[in-house]
């Protein structure tokens, strides 16, 4: 059975879906919540016992200098075990739901961690819990006023002194594997900026909902929505030339992460990080915190205006979510993007083309058109492995290449046949991949047609 607080949100969203969007949408939407209710139900699994105890002897082999054994996974090139700074800017949390966050930190495989935790509230809840710890990791710093959650962030980062910081929500809580995922990341790649899988759970932190698998960085579906969220592990280097800006409190680590260099991002497709749903929360309700929403929205406008780029950033369908509208095209905004595709609708507004998979599939066939999918991924402009060539627009360089490929110059696709096959779709966004690239997927782009 769903938890209180699941159904409440589930309401909420419903009604604040259908005032923004209108009935039919709403349907649609509404449908195919209960269609994934009554799939098979998430589960969240812990590691076993098992495996933490291996990841505990093998950060104690890290710690030692020893080479790790073949059932041991850290590289054996690797002689040091970095250092993570926690962060935690903290205004009067419930006192069970802070104490279950530090549990989580202090329950960790990998032990090469501190946890500073800013504590800018005016009631004893933060300090109470933190008295009973005689751990020197632990760092609590009482801040004089509460100066919101960037500038509280910045000055707790301050005192790190870690190679990475990571960030966590003073109500939020890691699963045990967190910074042991973490760390064998960034002794595998060296990676700038890390962040894993989450997943919802109640307010007691017993039931598990909604995992938000996500994909590798993906840099549209970024623009889109700021998917990355918990659990965000960053250099500390990076983050102190950065820091987090106050006038975006709420969406500060989307403006941040915009902000930076996104040549070294890794993706851990683990769930990492358990995000509590209350009423109090965005993950609960989010109209409790639209100006998050709107902080968002005007970060990335920014961010496009730094570049200068000249582009509209608007509110989507689905809070959270944003449309990008560039001027006067794609192509002449952005030239790293070589390849734009739409989606491709029958007479009963299902889908039947659009974005290709790798194994020649056309990805969400026969979904309606207002049926968003996971994470809304359905009806969100991203990039993508291939597109249709039935709906295809290309930059100018491109032009040669397509022609190769189809047999007709891209001024006359309008002579291709009715049906391209899929492979030839494929083997002209590989080659335009190839090239350096990227293949961008807009569902908002849209025809209906008689074709198969």
């Amino acid at each position: 059975m769903l938890p209180f607080e699941k159904i409440g949100s589930d309401l909420t969203k419903t009604i604040q879906y259908a005032g923004r969007n209108g009935l039919v949408r709403t349907f649609y939407a509404a449908r195919e919540r209960l269609k994934s209710r009554m799939g098979e139900p998430y589960v969240y699994l812990p590691p076993s016992e098992e495996t933490l105890n291996i990841q505990r002897a093998d950060y104690a082999r890290l710690l030692n200098g020893e080479e790790p054994e073949e059932v041991f996974r850290f590289p054996t090139r690797m002689t040091y075990a970095p250092k993570i700074s926690i962060v935690v800017p903290a205004l009067d949390p419930q006192k069970k739901h802070f104490q279950a966050l530090v549990e989580s930190v202090m329950q960790q495989t990998y032990g090469n961690f501190e946890l500073i935790v800013a504590d800018a509230g005016k009631t004893m809840n933060v300090m109470q819990v933190l008295e009973k710890y005689q751990d020197e990791r632990i760092i609590h710093r009482h801040l004089a006023k509460n100066a919101g959650i960037s500038a509280n962030t910045n000055l707790a980062s301050a005192y790190a002194t870690g190679d990475y910081v990571a960030f966590l929500d003073h109500d939020d809580f890691l699963t045990p594997d967190a910074l042991y995922e973490n760390a064998l990341a960034i002794l595998k790649t060296d990676a700038e900026i890390l962040y894993s899988d989450e997943d919802k759970c109640d307010s007691a932190g017993r039931i598990f909902f909604e995992p938000n698998r996500k994909p590798d960085f993906n840099p549209d579906y970024f623009f889109a929505n700021n998917y990355i969220c918990h659990f965000l592990v960053m250099k500390r280097s990076l983050f102190r030339a950065l820091q987090l800006r106050s006038e975006y409190d709420g969406a500060q680590d989307y403006d941040l992460v915009l902000r930076a260099p996104k040549s070294e991002i890794f993706h851990i497709p683990k769930v990492l990080y358990h995000w509590r749903t209350h009423r109090e929360s965005t993950a609960g309700n989010p109209a409790s915190k639209n100006y998050a929403y709107e902080a968002g929205k005007n970060a990335l406008q920014d961010y496009f205006e730094a570049l200068g780029v000249k582009a509209d950033v608007e509110h989507a369908a689905h809070r959270g979510f944003y449309r990008v509208t560039y001027h006067p095209d794609i192509f002449q905004c952005r030239p790293e993007v070589g390849v734009l595709g739409g989606r491709i609708l029958n007479e009963r507004h299902r889908v039947i083309g659009g974005r290709i998979e790798e194994d020649g599939s056309t990805l969400y066939a026969g979904r309606h058109e207002f049926e968003s999918g996971d994470m809304h991924r359905a009806d969100t402009r991203q990039d993508v492995y291939a597109v249709d060539a039935r709906l295809m627009k290309v930059t100018n360089a491109l032009k040669p290449i397509y022609e190769e490929v189809f047999g007709v110059p891209y001024e006359k696709q309008e002579t291709l046949p009715p049906v391209i096959g899929k492979e030839k779709s494929i083997a002209f966004c590989r080659k335009a991949s190839e090239m350096g690239y990227l293949i961008v997927w807009d569902p908002e782009w849209t025809i209906v047609t008689q074709e198969k």
